[in-house]
């Protein structure tokens, strides 16, 4: 009865208790630096998680892990990731091609329940995971990309500051 319960507990705590699994070796902490649920309206569309060992976040190795409560497909993923760099950078979307063929080959379609991990290591490029497996890797801007959910340029500062200054909303 006392294990069903910490099960319990757990599972409706704010944040994970575990990094997943395809940060073992990257990132020793156990709990996310923050996390975010992020809702259209009544919807909920995806919870996303910042790992990192770094005391000041995000740091130079970090992780952004988005769960999916809905499913995308692959173009809506890369449109979407493309459209917003575009804004953020205020380049043309012609510069970035590059970019949208490797997400084209890194993002895979979501169900309900998956996890996209992106992992952004020392070499500065982003490694994708998705449900633990390596997907792809995006090498043009990739800061530029993890700044779609970190940056100051975000369409969603609140959320951004959720997940850099180790807060969790459910």
């Amino acid at each position: 009865m006392l294990r069903v319960a910490v099960l319990i507990l757990i599972q409706t705590a704010g944040c994970a208790v575990a990094a997943p699994p395809e940060l073992s070796g990257r990132v020793a902490a156990v709990h996310p630096a923050g996390c975010a649920e992020y809702r259209f309206l009544f919807i909920d569309l995806y919870r996303a998680e910042l790992w990192t060992d770094s005391a000041t976040p995000p740091g130079q190795t970090y992780a952004l892990s988005v769960i999916y409560r809905r499913g995308f497909g692959r173009e809506t993923l890369v449109s979407s990731s493309i459209s917003e760099m575009v804004r953020m950078s205020g380049r043309p979307k012609e510069s970035f091609d590059v970019a949208r063929v490797e997400l084209g080959k890194a993002m895979r379609p979501v169900r309900k329940g998956d996890r996209l991990t992106a992992w952004r290591g020392a070499s500065g490029a982003i490694e994708f995971f998705l449900n633990g497996d390596a997907t792809g890797q995006l090498t043009h801007d990739p800061d530029l990309f993890m700044n779609i959910w970190l940056g100051p340029e975000t369409r969603d500062p609140t959320r951004a500051a959720k997940l850099l200054e180790g807060r969790c909303d459910g």
